[in-house]
């Protein structure tokens, strides 16, 4: 739910800002309108292309194009939510003309995606900047090197030469917890587990990957075992994984 919020705020925030930024330069040939029509068009414009956003953006990153070529990605999400964009510009005009301005359609949907391409584009650098979405793959480890610091690069700058003790799934993120603290990024944990193969550590759980010394302790309430991280977090064994969990040696 904290994830939910943080995106939840910051997705609002950046609407009410580029709507507000819209508006005063009358974009799209607004700049005839009232400022607050302007601002109403664009906010709800806004509004719809965020939320296209969250939904399309996970979907093309994570299930349908994953790994791919970045440009290719960005632009198939841009082309998701371009489409309720232009339905609301359609909408909008209608609203002020009495009627549907169905001319030069080709035209009007390519410009929008245009748009939406250069946003969704500078959304991606600013997450990537502001280390909410991980890095581009990071290129294989030397031979009977560790796959983590390799792994870790995904990570914002600070990370680099962290202790990494699990990765947990939540939604379509994982949760790095390193001795540095956690950072979320964009990212399958099955595909976090094969970039971590050949690491001193296993998974404990359908959504945790624990390494062995990121291990305190030991928990067991009512036959239900848990893994105290250094960090003070709890990783779940469930009992599909016992028994690979205590033959490693991390229950005793």
């Amino acid at each position: 739910m904290a994830l939910i919020r943080k995106y939840f705020w910051l997705g609002a925030g950046t609407s009410l800002g580029l709507g507000a930024i819209f508006a005063f330069l009358g974009v799209y040939d607004t700049d005839n309108l009232p400022f607050h029509m302007r601002y109403v068009f664009w906010t709800s414009t806004m509004v719809t292309g965020t939320a296209a956003a969250a939904l399309a953006g996970p979907w093309v990153f994570d299930r349908l194009l994953p790994d791919r070529n970045l440009a290719l990605q960005l632009a198939l999400v841009a082309a998701f939510i371009s489409l309720p964009i232009w339905v609301v510009i359609l909408g909008f005009t209608a609203g002020l003309t009495g009627r549907w301005p169905f001319n030069d359609v080709p035209m009007q949907f390519l410009r929008i995606f245009a748009v939406s391409f250069i946003v969704v584009g500078g959304g991606y650098a600013g997450a990537r900047m502001f280390g909410l979405i991980g890095g581009t793959a990071p290129g294989p480890s030397p031979a009977g090197a560790s796959p983590v610091p390799k792994f870790l690069e995904r990570l914002p700058a600070k990370y680099r030469g962290a202790e990494l003790f699990a990765v947990s799934s939540e939604d379509h993120y994982l949760r790095i917890h390193t001795d540095r603290g956690e950072e979320l990024i964009l990212m399958r944990l099955s595909d976090a587990m094969r970039e971590l193969e050949g690491a001193d550590g296993l998974q404990t759980h359908r959504s945790w990957w624990v390494a062995r010394h990121g291990v305190d302790d030991v928990s067991r309430d009512n036959g239900k075992q848990t893994l105290i991280l250094k960090s003070g977090a709890t990783a779940p064994v469930s009992r599909s994984f016992a028994k690979t969990v205590r033959d490693a040696g991390f229950l005793m």
